[in-house]
């Protein structure tokens, strides 16, 4: 059991490590990150559709693997080579419903604020941002995926940090038992020997 633990404290800490680095890339590079990972996707359909085709010329028993094999070294050179216009799109995409999204909730939050006669500045708030989001979304792709690239990568770092901590505390806390446990165990030695010197 013991062993068990000491993995799951190495595989925390692994975690952790990754995620902060992951962030601090993502954070400082975003660009270069989307592009890198990119080329590693796209190079991974290539590197399945080539193999599917050489499965496909030793074997020539179905066109199934010809034609999986086509259709992944294709849609990786495109990966690779557009991977610019592919996400731009997405961004675009997650623009038009951030748009829309936030109008609703904007105009369901008055809404209320109206017929109830309170008004949530919170709700308020997060809707006129989600609203603006969507707008340079569909404005300006190209620079806006780098922006939601930085804040993902932010939220790496927070959450790296929060495992941190947490990580600490847990050790903090494991320790103070393990201390109570080894007192207990030589107060009750104390008493045993005691009782045995009275009789």
């Amino acid at each position: 059991m013991r062993e068990i633990f000491q993995e799951i404290k190495k595989y925390s800490l692994i975690v952790i490590a990754v995620t902060a680095i992951l962030g601090i890339f993502l954070v400082a590079f975003p660009g270069q990150t989307i592009m890198y990972t990119s080329l590693v996707i796209g190079g991974c359909f290539i590197l399945c559709g080539i193999v599917a085709l050489i499965n496909y010329g030793v074997k020539k028993d179905t066109k199934i693997s010809l034609v999986l094999g086509t259709i992944a070294i294709i849609g990786g050179a495109i990966i690779c080579f557009a991977y610019k216009q592919i996400v731009s799109v997405m961004v675009f995409m997650l623009g038009i419903f951030l748009l829309f999204g936030g109008l609703i909730d904007f105009f369901n939050s008055i809404d209320v604020a109206i017929r109830h006669f309170r008004s949530s500045i919170f709700t308020i708030i997060l809707s006129v941002a989600s609203v603006v989001i969507g707008i340079l979304s569909i404005v300006n792709p190209f620079d806006t995926q780098n922006k939601i690239v930085q804040l993902i990568g932010a939220g790496f770092i927070v959450f790296a940090v929060l495992d941190l901590l947490t990580y600490v505390q847990v050790k903090k806390v494991a320790k103070i038992i393990k201390e109570n446990i080894e007192d207990d165990g030589v107060n009750a030695t104390e008493v045993d020997f005691k009782e045995v010197d009275d009789k």
